[in-house]
This record gives structure tokens, sequence and C-alpha cells, in this order.
């Protein structure tokens, strides 16, 4: 006589149900994003450093790249606040 199977639990279907529809969420929300790139060039103390981000808003994209490129090309947090309050040579 062969073993019985195990019905699967319910909580597990439903669990890997809820991970499916959560994945899929996520996936549809990164697609369908609208996504502005721009490319930003800092100068600080005789350094340069240019940076291409994306964002889903331009002026938070030019932020980001603004306070990534003055990461690079500066040291200490007194310098890289006063690169990222200063304008973009372009």
């Amino acid at each position: 006589m062969p073993a019985r199977r195990k019905p699967f639990p319910k909580a597990a279907v439903a669990s890997i149900l809820f991970a499916a529809v959560v994945l899929a969420a996520i996936f549809y929300q990164t697609m369908h994003l609208e996504q502005y790139e721009c490319e930003v060039c800092m100068e600080f103390e005789g350094r340069e450093k240019c940076l291409t981000v994306q964002g889903e808003e331009e002026e938070f994209a030019m932020q980001i790249a603004r306070d990534n490129a003055c990461s690079f090309i500066t040291s200490g947090r007194a310098e890289n606040i006063r690169c990222t309050q200063s304008p973009p040579a372009r």
C-alpha cells in the first residue's frame, strides 16, 4: 500500500501567493517609472568629478549626482557640505 501524501498546508500556499503578488508589484512599479537622467560635474578646490545618474524626478536626480560627485572629491564632512552647496560646474 503506497504511503499517503500529506496535503500542502494552507498557510504555506497563502505565503507563496502573497510573496508572488509582492514581487509582481515591485517589478511592475520599477518597470513603469519615468526616469530622468542627468550628468553633473562638480568642481571643488581644483578637483573635478562628473557623474551621470537616473531618478524619478529631475531635481532629485541632480541632487543625487551632486552629492555623489562631491563625495568623490572631498575629504571630511565640512568639505562635503561646502561642495554640495555650490552650483555644479556644468
